[in-house]
């Protein structure tokens, strides 16, 4: 059986291809690293779009039982503060997530991403105005959302400034 060997013009095609595919590699990996992601994550949310990435329920990090979201996918949203509800829509475009409620006629702009299970958003304005600092919240995707009443918050608030008391 007889090799046939390639000719200049497929070695040239066949070289082309082959550092496309590996300066894909590496822009995918650094893509990877730089957004914290692992390979099938960022996929999804470089092709999912925003929408569809950020419908779901997601709780504080930082406050649990205090502060959640709730995101449908008709474009409106619950925000919790508490066991107080506050409804409204909202609106992705790009990295940017606004926040309407028609009450108050309100807006709140934020800076958002969301890598793996975990929503961050960055306040880029609230009712046209610039923040004076860069406030940012984590929030986790949750199955259910656990609020804490007013009354479980204050007694929490009471235990731990007994136990502060107790301390010194």
């Amino acid at each position: 059986m007889a090799v046939k060997s390639l000719s200049k013009v497929q070695k040239i095609i066949i070289s082309t291809v082959a550092g496309i595919i590996a300066a894909i590699l590496i822009a995918c990996t650094a893509y990877c690293v730089a957004t914290q992601q692992n390979p099938s994550e960022a996929a999804k949310s470089i092709f999912t779009p925003g929408e569809e990435q950020i419908v779901g329920k997601w709780q504080s990090q930082e406050n649990p039982g205090i502060t959640a979201y709730v995101f449908y996918d008709d474009g409106t949203y619950d925000s919790y503060i508490s066991t107080v509800n506050f409804s409204g829509d909202y609106e992705v475009d790009g990295n940017k997530l606004y926040l309407k409620n028609p009450n108050t006629s309100k807006e709140i702009v934020y800076k958002y991403k969301v890598t793996e299970k975990v929503l961050t958003l960055t306040v880029l304005e609230e009712d046209g105005e610039e923040p004076e600092e860069n406030e940012v919240s984590k929030y986790d995707r949750v199955d259910e959302i656990n609020q804490k009443s007013l009354m479980d918050i204050l007694g929490e608030f009471k235990e731990e400034t007994t136990a502060a008391e107790e301390t010194e």
